[in-house]
């Protein structure tokens, strides 16, 4: 029994197969979000058999990318459901004042570590945002957004006269002996601080222990520099979280 489930990012979207019998994933592919977003949606036309899937799933954080995949994949008679669709339950609480503000991929990530990993949990998404998302048993508490790593870079190249773009990469050294090292270690460095600082202060508000789980694009990065007794690098949180709750909906979807 085949069900298609989707993560809708602001830079990618992930599309893998889920079989609910087997509990496994498989055909895994990734298109970029500006492309669906211009219609050319030639890729998903091809992966996507009509009639193979049972019904599709998704988090979106991007709602135009949502609809326009929504409108394909019912030409393949597979109707597309959000996990913020009012039909689905969701298998943990959140505990916020406005909890329809919360992203999908936020919600799902905080599912996957409910139940796959249970126990009390803190998320770290290297994202388009560096997002942190706190669980405590089977509650969603809250978090906070930060600017993504990337976004970060990107926004120095652009608002500076000389700076370029680089690619982030991993380093022992501080004191940086010229710009492109000066900006890396800058930026590798006062991202670390940032999570140590946060981590401990969500541990002194809350008197908790937590699991830290890494994921997004730079979190094999950053892994390794972190001192958390307790943490896990898991790429496919997001996907896993999808599955769990989808798993929860079958009856819906």
């Amino acid at each position: 029994m085949n069900y298609l489930i989707i993560d809708i990012g602001n830079t990618n979207i992930d599309f893998v197969n889920f079989n609910k019998l087997t509990n496994k994933y498989s055909n895994k592919f990734t298109v970029d979000t500006p492309d669906i977003l211009k219609d050319r949606i030639g890729i998903v036309k091809k992966k996507i058999k009509k009639n193979f899937y049972k019904g599709a799933l998704c988090s979106s954080v991007v709602p135009n990318a949502f609809n326009k995949l929504k409108k394909l994949l019912k030409t393949k008679n597979i109707h597309l459901n959000e996990i913020k669709d009012r039909n689905l339950d969701l298998p943990i609480k959140l505990k916020l004042s406005k909890p329809k503000q919360v992203g999908s991929d936020r919600v799902v990530n905080a599912i996957a570590a409910f139940k796959i990993y249970k126990k009390n949990s803190i998320i770290i998404d290297f994202g388009t945002a560096t997002t942190f998302d706190v669980i405590v048993k089977n509650t969603y508490v809250g978090g906070m957004i930060t600017p993504g790593i990337n976004l970060s870079l990107k926004v120095l190249k652009e608002a500076t006269a000389k700076l370029p773009l680089i690619k982030l990469k991993k380093t022992n050294k501080y004191i940086g002996k010229d710009t492109v090292s000066a900006m890396n270690n800058g930026m590798y460095w006062g991202y670390i601080g940032l999570i140590k600082e946060l981590v401990q202060k969500i541990i002194k508000e809350t008197k908790k222990k937590y699991l830290v789980i890494f994921t997004g694009g730079l979190a094999n990065i950053f892994f390794s520099s972190f001192p958390f007794k307790d943490k896990v690098i898991d790429q496919q949180i997001t996907l896993k979280g999808i599955a769990e709750t989808l798993k929860f909906n079958l009856k819906n979807i």
